[in-house]
């Protein structure tokens, strides 16, 4: 059985997995180098790539929304190098290549440093060849300055250009960068605003666009917005209550998709990175009554594993905070009977559902042959709707043969009864 817990300060999450607690990704630190397995060095893919100027901010605002968008689990890399040279390595620029996201930090003197530019220009590359998304920060510098190259700002960058004795091309290639990340839209620091309170805007405006990514790739899971959409209103998110929710279905049918997609559309809130919990903590239960929490068990299929946590839910009122949500998935609907306020009852993908998630499966972007398009719908009907047996089924035959499809075919026509893991 899988359970993992996740902290969040407003909406709390908690994961459990198999009694071990630990965080939902586990990566190296930003800041340590790659390992290396079988002489290829360990990919990471960051959600967030910062590009700034050390010298300006490295050891003040940088470090702080550095710190900020850690706090969040937003895995981002920042460059600790103090001295970089004129040419970026090649595999800086793969990771710019592969972050989801790049935040700038315009600061006075970023215009000064080729390094800077060069991934300025490399981020305006990737975003226009792959859409990348970019959020300009204008620290302690006018927007306008920037998109024009005056002011101070303006100052630095042609003491590059007398320094370097850049070419036409790169030059240009440089301002064209430099007016298009000043033409987004971005975050810039007021005179009055605090400093705190500015990170603050844009890890949140970071965190909701990560998020917003997500839930666009949650879309080709076919059939699961109704589905998350029917355990939300059972939850009712905006009630004080604290209220228990399961999420009951044979295995492959869905449940810890469905969990996990509710989920993912409430992250984004400070995460309490607490490591190992234990439920008879003192400290553990205080901190949990001072918040509202949600709170997901994942794969409880009988009610050993309840057992720690039996005393916080059967009196749940004193034990998490007003508004407070727990959510629990299980095979078993007698477990969920004993404890639970209400069940979703999680059903199979309809029929047009089920036709695409199989073809998307065993054909990918091919169109289906006559043959092809008989056979899908024969399948479908005796998968009965069950995610996991059409995406495995599916996956088996792309590329095979019609008589391979037929096989698999005649194999379910002799045991019509999909069973589930």
């Amino acid at each position: 059985m899988a359970m993992f817990f996740l902290f969040l300060s407003i909406f709390l999450f908690v994961y459990i997995w198999r009694f071990i607690i630990r965080s939902r990704h586990i990566s190296p630190s930003p800041s340590t180098p790659s390992t290396l397995t079988t002489a290829q060095p360990q990919v990471i893919k960051y959600d967030v790539f910062l590009s700034f100027r050390g010298e300006d901010t490295r050891f003040d605002f940088t470090s702080h929304l550095y710190a900020a968008l850690k706090r969040k689990q937003i895995l981002t890399f920042i460059d600790y190098q103090l001295v970089r040279g004129d040419e970026i390595s090649a595999s800086l620029l793969r990771t710019i290549e592969e972050a989801k996201l790049s935040v700038i930090v315009f600061s006075e003197n970023y215009a000064s440093s080729k390094w800077c530019l060069e991934e300025l220009a490399k981020i305006f590359e990737r975003r226009k060849n792959n859409g990348q998304i970019v959020i300009p920060v204008f620290y302690q510098v006018d927007p306008s300055h920037v998109r024009n190259q005056t002011g101070s700002f303006g100052d630095a960058f042609a003491r590059l250009i007398r320094k370097k004795a850049l070419t036409m091309d790169k030059e240009q290639s440089f301002r064209d960068a430099l007016t298009d990340a000043a033409t987004l839209s971005g975050w810039s620091l007021g005179n009055s605003e605090l400093e705190s309170e500015f990170i603050e805007k844009i890890v949140g405006d970071v965190s909701n666009k990560l998020q917003a990514m997500s839930s666009s790739h949650t879309t080709a899971l076919f059939g699961i917005d109704v589905r998350v959409n029917k355990v939300e209103s059972l939850l009712k998110m905006e009630s004080p209550d604290v209220l228990i929710v399961g999420i009951w279905g044979i295995g492959g049918i869905g449940k810890t998709t469905i969990a996990e997609a509710v989920c993912n559309k409430l992250l984004g809130q400070e995460i309490l990175n607490m490591g190992s919990l234990s439920f008879r903590d003192s400290f553990v239960r205080d901190r949990l009554r001072r918040k509202k929490v949600f709170i997901l068990l994942d794969g409880v299929d009988d009610l050993m594993p309840l057992e720690e946590w039996k005393d916080l839910l059967d009196g749940r009122h004193s034990s998490f905070g007003s508004g407070s949500k727990v959510l629990i998935t299980s095979r078993d609907k007698q477990v969920l009977k004993n404890v639970v306020d209400k069940t979703y009852e999680v059903e199979g993908l309809n029929y047009e559902e089920s036709l695409q998630l199989f073809s998307s499966k065993a054909l990918k972007n091919c169109n289906p042959t006559i043959d092809h398009r008989e056979l899908i719908e024969k399948i479908v009907s005796h998968v009965q709707g069950n995610p996991l047996a059409l995406i495995d089924l599916g996956s088996s035959l792309y590329g095979k043969s019609t008589e391979e499809w037929c096989s698999a075919l005649n194999k379910l026509a002799q045991n019509p009864r999909i069973e589930n893991a």
